[in-house]
């Protein structure tokens, strides 16, 4: 709740900031500009990441622009059902809905050891647990997943893919699951929840195991290994072992 309240206060401060320039009645679509490059700038003052100042940037010009097409009432209801049910987790946990590319598949599948049990924490659609699946399929994957609509087309995508028994689909939160069974977990998030992501593998992974994450560093724990990936978002794999340091 905290942090809705200062994203909110964040996009009122910057409407009175453009008002100063603009008057909102007088020119709406001028004033809503202006109040995207303020709200933006504070963002990046705030060090919010980088999807989330673009969200600043670009939240009330949206909003004023779906506003003069007179649009009825239950399509904006209609889109914010979508949207909660979608990504609640990047308004909820500041976890976006991300897919892992097929590098980064091919580049987990060469990391796991035979027969491993990877726990996907936070799997969207199960893009990843489906490609890695065809790579590995010695491989049990667990693809957790609790934004109801991103479950659902995961469910869809594993019917389409022939319901493989190697790949499990989960509504759990995996913060309230263990993570002693696997020998790796799997993670793409963002930023925000690094730190007690680190704090869950050091306390409940089994010796061994693997920590995965697609992009995101735990603040303050040097990787044990690095892999270069070619994405502009997805820029390498970060790899812990645990206990950290073993090689």
């Amino acid at each position: 709740m905290g942090q809705a309240l200062r994203h909110a206060g964040l996009q009122l401060l910057a409407g009175l900031l453009a008002w100063f320039l603009v008057a909102p009645l007088a020119a709406p679509m001028g004033w809503a500009g202006l109040q995207g490059l303020a709200a933006f700038v504070l963002a990046a003052a705030w060090h919010a990441p980088g999807w989330v100042r673009l969200l600043h940037l670009f939240f009330m010009p949206v909003v004023v622009a779906a506003l003069s097409l007179g649009l009825s009432p239950w399509l904006y209801l209609l889109a914010l059902v979508l949207t909660f049910a979608l990504s609640r987790n990047a308004l909820l946990e500041q976890v976006p809905f991300y897919r892992s590319s097929e590098e980064a598949a091919h580049r987990l599948a060469a990391l796991l050891p035979e027969s491993a049990r990877l726990l996907e924490a936070g799997s969207a659609d199960a893009r990843l647990a489906l490609l890695l699946h065809g790579l590995r399929p010695d491989v049990t994957v667990e693809a957790c997943e609790n934004a109801w609509a991103a479950r659902l087309l995961a469910q869809w995508r594993w019917w389409r893919a022939g319901s493989p028994a190697g790949v499990r689909l989960s509504s759990q939160n995996f913060w309230a699951m263990s993570w002693q069974p696997y020998n790796a977990v799997y993670v793409f998030l963002s930023p925000a929840p690094m730190a007690r992501v680190w704090q869950k593998f050091c306390s409940e992974a089994g010796p061994g195991s693997l920590l995965v994450s697609n992009s995101f560093e735990v603040p303050a724990v040097e990787p044990d290994a690095r892999i270069a990936l070619s994405g502009p978002l997805q820029k390498e794999l970060l790899i812990w072992h645990r206990p950290h340091g073993a090689r």
